[in-house]
């Protein structure tokens, strides 16, 4: 492929594997909000030097190849910038770009919003880092695929799905964000989060009499460094009784990566499109790990919520400064997605 500092450049693996994936439910908005450091204000003269550095940052999208664009402009909004509908409302490729930025709480509160098929969570982080003193970072390509995975779990999935998270009763209007601050340590982070969240997700399931026998987890993985999206994940099916901190590390040291991000054929991807939803998780689990963001103190990380259950709990840490657990829900009320994380954040400490 083209050299992504350069436009036109075709859509990587990784961008195809989404903007072909059979689910017009999902609008792939990735979603982080940091709190400024004390004295520290959004620099609005970097984000030209970024689209200079970052061409992807104002690029539109042609089909399936990037063309060259202006960069956004910054929207201010009063008050809190999560749950402002301009936070996550949908980006419309063609005519906007792929990255947005809201200001809010007093200038002391940045959204920085991506589209999943231009940019991963810690193509965010960086972006976040750029805008607030730190370096100007680099493009990055999607490195050569390792091998796909076997399909079978696959196959299992599409003849016994796993269970969902038991949604609230009602309709949703947006998606409920929820953000706390956590205090973890010691070997295998990702697994003890995955393994809290799965607790708490049992409880909500028991108690709304909602079956939770199989529970699907995808795992994020982060790729190289730089600005693109080079995140690849793994998937994995356990019993809520299972050790689940064990499946997650055992996950994570595997160089095997889904099928449909090593290769995702138009015809294929269009053809699931009646049976998408048999493949879905329980839940989403990303653990962006810990930065130095000189100018921030907290970073609030929430990936894309998406499929069946549409619940993904994330974490982020930074130096100096504050470590969050999120949790982003589609059907989920406000309450039940406060109470939802509350338990996993008393699991986590137990």
């Amino acid at each position: 492929m083209s050299a992504p500092d350069a436009l036109p450049a075709p859509a990587s693996r990784h961008a195809l594997a989404l903007l072909r994936f059979p689910d017009a439910r999902t609008d792939w908005v990735v979603v982080t909000v940091a709190t400024l450091a004390p004295g520290v204000a959004l620099d609005v003269g970097r984000i030209a030097a970024l689209h200079r550095a970052v061409p992807l940052i104002g690029a539109r999208l042609d089909g399936e190849t990037w063309q060259p664009g202006a960069a956004p402009e910054v929207i201010e909004v009063d008050g809190e910038p999560l749950g402002h509908p301009e936070l996550d409302r949908a980006f419309d490729l063609t005519a906007e770009a792929p990255l947005r930025l809201v200001l809010g709480a007093g200038g002391t509160r940045l959204g920085v919003v991506g589209h999943h098929a231009a940019f991963d969570g810690l193509a965010l982080v960086a972006i976040v880092d750029a805008l607030t003193g730190g370096p100007l970072p680099s493009p990055v390509a999607s490195p050569p695929p390792g091998e796909p995975g076997s399909k079978r779990p696959l196959l299992e999935r599409l003849a016994r799905p796993a269970d969902r998270v038991a949604p609230t009763i009602g309709i949703w209007p947006g998606d409920a964000y929820v953000t706390r601050t956590i205090q973890v340590a010691g070997p295998g982070v990702t697994g003890q989060l995955a393994a809290a969240a799965v607790g708490a997700v049992a409880a909500h399931n028991a108690a709304a009499e909602a079956p939770l026998r199989k529970v699907g987890i995808t795992v994020a993985v982060g790729g190289p460094a730089g600005v693109g999206n080079v995140a690849s994940y793994r998937r994995i099916d356990v019993a809520p009784t299972d050790d689940v901190a064990g499946a997650v590390r055992a996950a994570l040291v595997s160089t095997e990566e889904p099928g449909e991000q090593v290769s995702a054929p138009k015809a294929l991807m269009a053809a699931l499109a009646p049976v998408v939803e048999r493949f879905s998780d329980t839940i989403l689990l990303s653990n962006l790990g810990r930065h130095r963001v000189g100018g921030i103190e907290r970073l609030d990380f929430f990936p894309v919520a998406r499929g069946r259950s549409a619940v993904c709990f994330a974490s982020a840490a930074i130096e100096g400064g504050e470590t969050t657990f999120t949790l982003r829900a589609r059907d989920l009320s406000p309450g039940d997605a406060r109470r939802l994380l509350d338990d996993a954040v008393a699991r986590l400490g137990a």
